[in-house]
């Protein structure tokens, strides 16, 4: 390992990629077992036929990654996996850090998408402290807003447990959450509202030396399902009928831009362009190099 801040190894659960003057990498937290049961707005037929195609198994099982942004002398980590909430499978954002030479206190910015468990639980460690101690939190301003509350009276036993989670996890890290109302997060790090999964749902688009590369949280979940029916939306949507509007539209546009898109639910390492693909859409993963 160098003394740069810029990582130059490539572990085999971390992905290094470089957009203009920063480095983006891939940190794979989990591998979750999922359900086709899961799937919203499509016949439960044709979500399997679509299953068995890809060759995946079934049940299937769904890629959870973070990223970690080097800009300039910030490291600007883009959510933060199950941590201390993960099940006994555990997750691995810890380890993939600490694989690249990243201690937590090293981290400057914590970057919200949305404050589903999956993609805050690591900002809290197993005795309910802070997991990165040095960080401020950015978290877009409708995300807090919404998840503030209390869980509605009818609230599922799913959703009342994710208004528990944020609570908790605000809560312990309240001295470190700035609400993020801006689009502009820095320098070449844009916000760009992705709504209806959550409320407040973002994406962030990273630009340097005329390359563009957009994460785009969670856009999709079951990649292989999603993408050739963009209007099959899942069980956790808070809006489901906007998170299929807002997929239509995100896919319309990075296909039509060519934009390079990381999807926190995309099979590590998660980056790729999309392309229309019939009636959908397809994903063409980045070609792994040894390199950043």
């Amino acid at each position: 390992m160098s003394d740069s801040l810029f990582p130059d190894q490539q572990p085999a659960n971390v992905y290094h990629l470089r957009v203009g003057e920063v480095v983006v990498t891939t940190l794979m937290d989990a591998y979750m077992q999922g359900s086709l049961e899961l799937i919203q707005h499509i016949d439960a037929s044709r979500a399997e036929a679509l299953q068995t195609q890809s060759l995946r198994p079934t049940p299937p099982r769904i890629t959870l990654n973070a990223y970690l942004l080097h800009i300039g002398d910030q490291r600007v980590l883009v959510d933060t996996g199950f941590g201390a909430l993960a099940d006994e499978e555990g997750a691995r954002l810890s380890q993939g850090l600490a694989d690249i030479g990243v201690l937590p206190e090293a981290i400057d910015i914590v970057l919200v998408t949305h404050l589903h468990p999956d993609h805050i639980g690591g900002l809290i460690t197993s005795d309910d402290q802070p997991a990165f101690a040095n960080a401020r939190i950015l978290v877009p301003g409708e995300e807090l807003d919404f998840w503030q509350q209390q869980a509605p009276a009818e609230a599922s036993d799913m959703f009342a447990q994710q208004f528990d989670v944020a609570h908790r996890v605000l809560e312990i890290n309240r001295d470190r959450i700035e609400r993020l109302d801006s689009d502009q997060v820095m320098d070449g790090l844009t916000r760009v509202a992705l709504p209806g999964h959550t409320p407040g749902h973002s994406g962030y688009l990273v630009e340097s030396a005329g390359e563009r590369l957009l994460l785009w949280g969670d856009i999709v979940h079951l990649p292989q399902i999603q993408l050739p029916e963009p209007d099959a939306g899942v069980l956790f949507d808070v809006d489901g009928e906007q998170a299929v509007s807002t997929r239509r539209e995100i896919l319309e546009r990075v296909a039509r831009e060519k934009l390079m898109v990381a999807g926190h639910h995309l099979d590590f390492p998660g980056i790729g362009h999309i392309v229309e693909d019939t009636q959908g859409y397809r994903f063409l993963p980045h070609v792994w190099s040894p390199t950043p």
